[in-house]
């Protein structure tokens, strides 16, 4: 919810509907979401952003972008606008 295009995305109705936003998705906080799982009996969790490779950069764009990311994924606050994130967490039986 960090990034602004989700946040947008997400929140505003119309905006919503036009860009055809999927309701098997959802955009999550990440601290959030870590003391959710917490709370639920996960240990051990580790959740990280990563992924500026947006769906509408053309094709010829791809590399020039995906190696961008790279470098933003590194930078603590800018990294937190990623389009994806990670999570990796372990229940104990």
């Amino acid at each position: 919810m960090i990034n602004p295009q989700i946040f947008v995305q997400k929140n505003i109705p119309f905006i919503k509907k036009w860009l055809g936003d999927s309701p098997d998705e959802t955009a999550i906080n990440r601290w959030n979401f870590s003391k959710l799982l917490e709370q639920k009996g996960f240990n051990q969790i580790n959740i990280f952003p990563y992924d500026f490779l947006h769906p509408v950069v053309p094709s010829f764009l791809i590399s020039l972008v995906s190696g961008i990311g790279q470098v933003v994924e590194k930078i603590p606050i800018a990294k937190e606008i990623a389009g994806s994130v990670i999570i990796v967490a372990e229940k104990p039986r």
